[in-house]
């Protein structure tokens, strides 16, 4: 390991300024995120990441999740305690992380904040359990987030549940008409749900959307 990043390391754990600590620690965690560290290097890295994990400054270990957030080769352990961090912390990684698993995901969805389930929620790629429980939620900033996300793989039951509990929120059946893609089934109520607008026409794009889909199925 080369002598500059041993004494970085060693000056994370003695400072004081968690300024200082943020600035050092992003500095680690970017020579680690370009993956160049040979052996030696990553085992002093990742091990200064597990006392970062400890910080009490969360910009701190913020700023750890962020630089980190798309490394391949994170640790598990480290990975897991920054997504069950703080949701100010735990974003960046539950937005972006591929090592993620859904087992690892569906615990923070279940028992974290709003802001856990918003970040899960704009990730690349959801499965459909991931998605049925951010809806089960039924926070309206994350059903629109995630009915927004083509990545999301939102069950046809699950569409149906969202049209039947909120029968008085037009965003979200608006939401539902402009997903690319869409059960037939979904698509041929929907257009039934969807009220126009006071002083517009049916010629809304999201109904337009369904209605063209409801005439070619």
């Amino acid at each position: 390991m080369a002598t500059g990043m041993r004494d970085v390391i060693a000056q994370l754990i003695e400072e004081a300024s968690w300024t200082q600590r943020a600035k050092l620690l992003e500095r680690i965690a970017t020579r680690f995120a370009e993956g160049v560290a040979d052996d030696a290097e990553w085992h002093a890295i990742t091990d200064a990441f597990r006392i970062a994990l400890y910080d009490a400054e969360p910009l701190v270990r913020r700023v750890l999740a962020e630089t980190v957030k798309s490394a391949p080769d994170l640790p598990r352990d480290v990975l897991l305690s920054l997504a069950r961090d703080t949701a100010a912390v735990a974003a960046p990684v539950l937005e972006h992380s591929r090592l993620l698993l859904e087992d690892d995901i569906l615990p923070v969805v279940l028992r974290g904040m709003t802001a856990h389930r918003l970040a899960v929620a704009s990730r690349k790629l959801i499965s459909g359990r991931v998605a049925e429980a951010l809806c089960r939620a039924g926070e309206r900033t994350v059903l629109l987030r995630l009915l927004a996300n083509e990545g999301a793989a939102i069950p046809e039951a699950v569409l149906h549940s969202l049209l039947d509990r909120f029968p008085e929120q037009p965003a979200i059946a608006d939401a539902i008409g402009r997903r690319r893609i869409l059960p037939v089934s979904v698509s041929s109520r929907l257009f039934g749900v969807i009220p126009p607008r006071r002083g517009e026409s049916v010629e809304r794009p999201a109904l337009r959307l369904v209605a063209e889909r409801a005439a070619s199925a």
